[in-house]
């Protein structure tokens, strides 16, 4: 018995060293998940499967490679079924081994567990992809994708790989709008190596290359002050990540500007102007008012996620005597 649980422990280790860290990457919540609830199944396991399980010779030898630890999971499988995190656990081992037809039916019996989940949805696409060897989406994970998207149009991987498929497809010019749409979404040195997929789309598409941003601001700008709510001083940490926007008055499309700087010395001075815009048609300068916010990123990415840092976002008319100071005084739920 005693040895049941310890390779259970073991096998536990093996995989979630190999399988994790890229999940975390690309699905914090699901990877959190999984770091939650797969110690809690290895050390109950003796009691879940009781001693019949524990008796079996494969069961009671500690895995010594990937493919041990492998058969151990997908015997468990076979007894549990109805296990989300072991099927993630399988296709993710299965992917990272370039085996991608196992990897894509775990995930396919993962996202039948888990039909809402995202990210999920997006893990058996890419799945799908690999697996039907030509390299191309399959109308199937197509659809999982464009589910994804119609879902949280923030979603980064589901935008890349729409971006990707419509390349494919031959419709370049949908490929550069979803990949322009994820610009805003990710940190500085991703956005530079996502920019000349987008030129290259965009050539293709006959469309003219995206301007940068505007190197200096000619037009009107706004000084924003940010201070930091002394209840939450103690939650900032190091690799935090401070991003100010200002976006138009009803929140929708992408930013006017943007400043992504550390998340340190507050109180800190900013100021946004066009030198600070994403798209050459949406400009700060050509806005009458704006809504700007800020956020503290744990994770890095533009996008809000829970426990982030936020001030309340205030309305200010464009100008060059704009003003305004903005307190991070809110956690995200």
């Amino acid at each position: 018995m005693a040895g049941f649980a310890i390779a259970s422990l073991l096998l536990l280790a093996i995989v979630l060293v190999i399988v994790l860290p890229p999940l975390w990457r690309g699905a914090r919540r699901t990877a959190l998940v999984l770091a939650l609830a797969l110690p809690l199944g290895a050390a109950g396991l003796y009691h879940l499967l009781g001693v019949p399980a524990a008796l079996d010779p494969k069961n009671v030898q500690a895995p010594e490679t990937l493919e041990d630890a492998i058969g151990q999971l997908e015997r468990r499988l076979a007894e549990e079924p109805g296990s989300v995190e072991g099927w993630v656990l399988l296709g993710r081992s299965r992917m990272a081994q370039q085996k991608y037809v196992e990897a894509r039916d775990a995930f396919a019996r993962a996202n039948a567990l888990l039909p809402d989940e995202l990210d999920l949805r997006v893990e058996l696409a890419d799945a799908q992809m690999r697996a039907a060897g030509d390299g191309r989406f399959p109308a199937e994970a197509v659809a999982l994708l464009e589910s994804v998207v119609a879902a949280e149009p923030r979603h980064q991987r589901g935008l890349f790989f729409l971006g990707a498929q419509r390349l494919q497809a031959g419709e370049p010019a949908q490929a550069a709008e979803f990949w322009e749409r994820l610009l805003p979404l990710v940190d500085a040195s991703t956005a530079q190596a996502l920019l000349p997929q987008i030129a290259m789309a965009r050539e293709q598409a006959g469309l003219p290359p995206l301007e940068p941003p505007a190197a200096a601001a000619d037009g009107p700008s706004i000084t924003v002050r940010i201070e930091l709510a002394p209840a939450l001083a103690a939650q900032l940490a190091a690799g935090d990540t401070l991003f100010v926007f200002a976006r138009t008055p009803d929140g929708a499309g992408l930013p006017v500007a943007v400043k992504r700087l550390p998340a340190a010395d507050f109180p800190l001075e900013i100021t946004l102007s066009d030198a600070d815009g994403l798209m050459p048609a949406q400009k700060l300068s050509m806005q009458r008012d704006v809504r700007v916010m800020a956020r503290i990123s744990r994770s890095g990415d533009a996008a809000a996620a829970p426990g982030d840092l936020e001030a309340k976002a205030q309305v200010i008319a464009v100008g060059d005597a704009a003003r305004l100071t903005l307190v991070i005084d809110q956690v995200r739920p």
